[in-house]
């Protein structure tokens, strides 16, 4: 591979690309977070988010927290006539256990980011039934919403992604010895490998072996992230650049660049 070319990752699992080398399902991984007592079989994530309209498109916030209420009774009800039991927990995680796993492609959380409800929708042989559902939860909740003294917490829908079951963990190889994270998936994955995993610190020094979810400042400009991220950078490419770490990989969530120690050098110059 070049210097700095990107490789794709799959979008609705590169977590554990990145962590295994292969997809896997992120539903059954965070199930493992929020009930470590019941979390074999085939789980799909069934997650409250919200609806912004306007006249162009609905558009859609995956990051926003609802409590349970009356409107979590009413979708319950709803999702039980089709035989499908639905389960909210603390962390805002929703979860309906499947029989089968899901034959179609369901966009995740972090890829909604500017999408249009429109053009998120699930796709493939399954698609017309979780469309369907996710049409009728939409009209329940805003009949909801409408009666609400607060209907900014009521979500506007429910989201369905990440659906699926584990291989045995003798069938999945580690790429990574130690997870520094505090993605639910991440810390799901290091949970279900049996890697060390520990949540990100400032200061914090990464070393070979490492794979480091490094986090933003939201309060911060685009320029003071950008100079933190150069500075918690600097070590590891010193290293790289030196022979001292045979490989060092910088990740999105769509794409990895993997840089050897030649093109350290040849950047450096």
């Amino acid at each position: 591979m070049r210097a700095c070319e990107p490789r794709n990752l799959d979008v609705r699992s590169p977590q554990a690309e990145l962590v295994t080398g292969r997809p896997l399902p992120a539903a059954p991984l965070t199930r493992r977070l929020d009930r470590p007592d019941d979390a074999a079989g085939v789980w799909l994530r069934a997650d409250p988010v919200g609806l912004v309209p306007d006249l162009a498109a609905v558009w859609l916030q995956p990051e926003r927290r609802f409590g349970a209420g009356a409107w979590s009774e009413a979708i319950s009800d709803l999702l039980e006539e089709e035989g499908l039991a639905l389960e909210l927990t603390a962390s805002g995680r929703g979860y309906i256990a499947l029989e089968r796993s899901p034959e179609s492609l369901f966009v995740p959380p972090w890829a909604l980011a500017g999408s249009s409800l429109d053009h998120a929708m699930p796709e493939g042989d399954d698609a017309r039934r979780w469309r369907r559902l996710l049409n009728e939860t939409q009209v329940l909740l805003q009949q909801h919403r409408r009666s609400a003294d607060d209907p900014a917490a009521i979500p506007g829908s429910l989201w369905f992604w990440g659906g699926g079951s584990l291989p045995e963990p003798e069938k999945a190889v580690a790429r990574v010895q130690r997870i520094v994270a505090g993605d639910p998936v991440l810390v799901g994955l290091a949970d279900w490998l049996g890697l060390p995993c520990r949540a990100f610190e400032e200061g914090v020094e990464p070393r070979p072996g490492d794979l480091v979810e490094w986090p933003s400042r939201f309060e911060a400009s685009a320029e003071a992230n950008l100079e933190r991220l150069q500075e918690f950078l600097r070590v590891a490419w010193r290293r790289l650049r030196l022979g001292r770490i045979g490989e060092l990989e910088l990740s999105g969530m769509e794409t990895v660049r993997r840089f050897a120690p030649r093109h350290a050098w040849r950047i450096w110059r």
